[in-house]
C-alpha cells in the first residue's frame, strides 16, 4: 500500500507540510473553534463548547484528547473521546450525552464509563491492549470493526475520518 506522502516531494514542500501539520496541531490543541460554528460544517446537536479552553470534563469535544493531555495539563487519559450526534460535526460541537462506552481489553476486562453532556468520555484506568470498543444507548449499540491500540479515539474519529475512520464516533 503507498502511502500519501510517499509521492515525490521537493524537501521545500515536504517542509511546508511539517509545518502544516505542527500548526494543525497546535491550533486543534488549543480550541480553534470556540463556540462560533466551524465553516465545515454545522453541529448535529445545534450546541456549540463555549468555554474556549477553560479546564473541564465538557471542554474541546471532538478535539484529541490525549494529545493535548500528554502535554502535561490535565488528567492522564488511557482512552478517551467524543460521542456525535453525526460523522461530520466539527470541533468543539457538543456531541451526544447518556452514551455508555465500553471497552474490553485484551484479558477480557470490561471498563465502561458514560459520556456527559458534551458527550466526552475518558478512561484513566490501565487498559490491556488491544481493546474492543462499543457504543450503546437506548436506540442500540454499535461496534468497532476491529480491535484498537490507540485510546486517543479523536486521533482517527475527526469529521473528515483519519486512518480508515468514518468520521466521528457516532451515537447509534
Amino acid at each position: 500500500m503507498t502511502h500519501a506522502l510517499s509521492r515525490s516531494f521537493s524537501p521545500l514542500n515536504l517542509t511546508a507540510l511539517a509545518l502544516l501539520a505542527l500548526v494543525a496541531g497546535t491550533v486543534g490543541c488549543n480550541g480553534s473553534n470556540t463556540g462560533s460554528g466551524n465553516d465545515s460544517g454545522a453541529c448535529s446537536t445545534d450546541s456549540y463548547w463555549t468555554g474556549g479552553n477553560e479546564e473541564s470534563e465538557l471542554m474541546n469535544p471532538g478535539e484529541a484528547c490525549i494529545a493535548c493531555h500528554s502535554r502535561g495539563e490535565g488528567p492522564t487519559f488511557t482512552a478517551a473521546g467524543t460521542v456525535m450526534g453525526d460523522f461530520a460535526d466539527p470541533n468543539d460541537c457538543n456531541g451526544v450525552d447518556s452514551v455508555t462506552v465500553r471497552l474490553t481489553d485484551a484479558d477480557g476486562v470490561v471498563h465502561e464509563e458514560t459520556t456527559n453532556s458534551a458527550g466526552n468520555f475518558s478512561f484513566r484506568q490501565a487498559i490491556a491492549m488491544p481493546y474492543t470498543a462499543e457504543i450503546e444507548n437506548t436506540n442500540g449499540v454499535s461496534a468497532m470493526s476491529g480491535a484498537q491500540s490507540d485510546g486517543d479515539c479523536a486521533s482517527c474519529h475527526t469529521a473528515e475520518g483519519a486512518n480508515g475512520a468514518p468520521g466521528r464516533i457516532v451515537a447509534p
